[in-house]
């Protein structure tokens, strides 16, 4: 063990001396040996024992006594944290081929990560370590999420269709045209992201030049309960709801579920606060329920389709339409962040740029 621990000592030295280049090589025939299960043919390790502890033994003679006895395993541990961490490494770098970010349980604290809203992985059945052992989950933890970022390698290479994964009720900002390509959105109303992706998709042109729909996800929080965005849940339900109620006044070009949705996410008049970011750290329950409710009546409903709207909302009909795009979400696509876009044979789990739109689709 102590020629390995040698070996990795010395390859990095070589790397910024010449000097060390030669004392690696040994190091490395010694390895060759030992992991083929053959004893080493040079003295390389105890050369290498006997000139570190031969210059402490005068200096420091109870360091170079305790060293002598327990170098073998001191070896041991400093190869296992280089494994260990060396799979740390690896694993931080394969999450950003896969999924935008290094790491995917909080893509918001990553640095190198594109723009999106994490998603508790808890909810969508990833192996994770016991919670209640923190120590099994520092020392397995890399070793598990290396696993299953492996295991969704494929889901990164492969070509995506928008078209095989839209919602039971997918609607389209305009009026479907088989003729356009197809893109597929994966939103949480109470995302700032996903706020941001809708108007590079707007800016970009490409609600006209595609096929655009958009499957509901509000971001659940299984660990404390609830959701990551307190009214996500309020919101998607009224969104739903509109699908199923008409609109005959205001403008009918567009589905009223995508005109509630950008009411949502509009932009503030002036220097205000901007209504998504009020519903998420402004607004009681009952206040979000009358903002939305005011905001269908924007849109054109009359108070009788607006109280219907609302009945829907916190219907099992709703609910379970709801469940059904999360299943997609979850078990098909298997987002771990949001905004998710498929486009153009892609997958993007962050916000992607107006430049970049406007390349793929033109």
């Amino acid at each position: 063990m102590f020629c390995i621990a040698a070996f990795i000592v010395f390859a990095i030295l070589a790397i910024f001396s010449a000097s060390f280049r030669p004392l690696a090589a040994k190091a490395w025939h010694c390895v060759l040996r030992r992991v083929t299960f053959r004893p080493c043919d040079i003295t390389f390790g105890e050369e290498m024992k006997g000139k570190l502890i031969g210059k402490l033994i005068f200096t420091h003679p109870r360091l170079a006594h305790f060293l002598s006895r327990w170098i073998d395993w001191l070896s041991f541990v400093f190869v296992a944290l280089s494994i260990w961490s060396l799979v740390y490494v690896a694993n931080a770098g394969l999450n950003l081929f896969v999924y935008d970010t290094c790491d995917p349980r909080s893509a918001e604290s990553c640095s190198l990560s594109g723009e999106a809203c994490s998603i508790d992985q808890t909810s969508l059945g990833i192996v994770q370590a016991m919670q209640e052992q923190r120590m099994t989950e520092w020392l397995a933890g890399p070793f598990v999420r290396f696993g299953e970022t492996v295991s969704r390698i494929p889901d990164r290479l492969k070509t995506w269709e928008a078209k095989d994964y839209l919602g039971p009720t997918a609607t389209f900002f305009h009026s479907r045209d088989d003729s356009k390509p197809y893109a597929l959105e994966v939103i949480d109303p109470g995302c700032k992201f996903c706020k941001k992706l809708t108007k590079n998709m707007k800016e970009a042109g490409a609600m006209e030049a595609m096929n655009v729909s958009y499957l509901l996800y509000p971001i659940r929080l299984t660990e404390k309960g609830g959701y990551k965005f307190p009214h996500s849940l309020l919101m998607a339900s009224y969104i739903e709801s509109t699908k199923r109620v008409a609109l005959t006044r205001g403008d009918t070009s567009v589905s009223p579920d995508w005109q509630l949705l950008g009411k949502i996410f509009a932009e503030p008049e002036g220097s205000g606060v901007d209504l998504q970011t009020q519903f998420n750290i402004g607004m009681t329950k009952a206040d979000a329920d009358r903002t939305l409710r005011m905001l269908l009546g924007e849109i054109g409903y009359d108070a009788n389709e607006i109280e219907q709207i609302a009945v829907l909302a916190d219907s099992s009909e709703i609910r379970e339409s709801l469940a059904a795009q999360r299943i997609i979400v979850e078990e098909q696509i298997r987002t771990i962040k949001i905004p998710t876009l498929l486009f153009g044979g892609r997958r993007y789990d962050r916000v992607v740029s107006t430049e970049k739109l406007q390349k793929a689709y033109q």
